[in-house]
């Protein structure tokens, strides 16, 4: 069961974030006020994607979960069961919300690797559609930033350093896992490419190609190796959820 409760830093990036591509959207300069009923209607379609994207489910019956849970702790005092009574609380509440195309980012709602998640979902999102950031945000998620970044090229086979068209580029050796047949996705870096840049990369090397450009290639999560699957048919035939 996941371990509910994440930051007030990263609830407040995530409004930052909803705000900015509230005002992209209507017109406004980065780091305006959004209108209210914008901002909330912002809100409700990001959130209706990112539940389709992620693919995220409802539970088949959280009152099962609740009544099995309390006949297998009949014995305990309501102070011993109570973290594993909220976490269940919250799943069910969650659950009831996803039924219905959204979800609940309160503190205690989503854990804190579900709330890292959805932001890197948002920086790809304002990168996709070239949302600008305020200069605070942008400091506060550079590197996580410069990781979306390059996942979106990766997404839209664009060339990370000029914007050609690019194809997938194995940013470590293949041979360190016996060779592309045993490639997964999770344990090599990854970027994309232009056949010019391409070439570049391997005439000078790895490292000096990072120095000239200031870019490396990114190490991917499951959900994303999941969606390039469908973009480079060829790559990530090991993978395996």
């Amino acid at each position: 069961m996941n371990k509910f409760g994440y930051s007030r830093d990263t609830q407040k990036l995530i409004y930052a974030i909803f705000g900015e591509i509230s005002n992209f959207f209507t017109g406004q300069e980065a780091g305006s006020i959004p209108y209210k009923l914008d901002l909330e209607k912002t809100k409700r379609q990001i959130k209706e994607r990112f539940l389709e994207e992620y693919d995220l489910k409802p539970l088949k019956s959280p009152l099962t979960d609740f009544s099995n849970f309390l006949k297998e702790n009949k014995y305990k005092t309501i102070k011993e069961a109570e973290t594993e009574l909220k976490n269940i609380f919250v799943n069910s509440l969650q659950s009831s919300l996803i039924e219905n195309k959204t979800f609940s980012l309160a503190l205690p709602c989503l854990s804190q690797h579900q709330a890292n998640d959805f932001v890197s979902w948002l920086i790809e999102i304002c990168i996709h559609y070239g949302v600008p950031l305020k200069t605070d945000i942008r400091d506060t998620m550079a590197d996580n930033y410069e990781k979306a970044f390059n996942y979106v090229c990766l997404k839209n086979k664009v060339c990370a350093i000029c914007g050609k068209p690019g194809e997938l580029e194995h940013y470590d050796n293949v041979a360190r896992i016996g060779g592309y047949k045993f490639d997964d996705g999770r344990e090599l870096r990854y970027m994309c490419l232009c056949r010019d840049h391409h070439t570049e990369s391997h005439t000078i090397g790895k490292i000096e190609f990072s120095k000239k450009y200031h870019i490396a290639g990114i190490f991917l999560s499951d959900r994303q190796i999941k969606e390039l699957k469908k973009v480079y048919t060829n790559h990530f035939q090991a993978f395996k959820e």
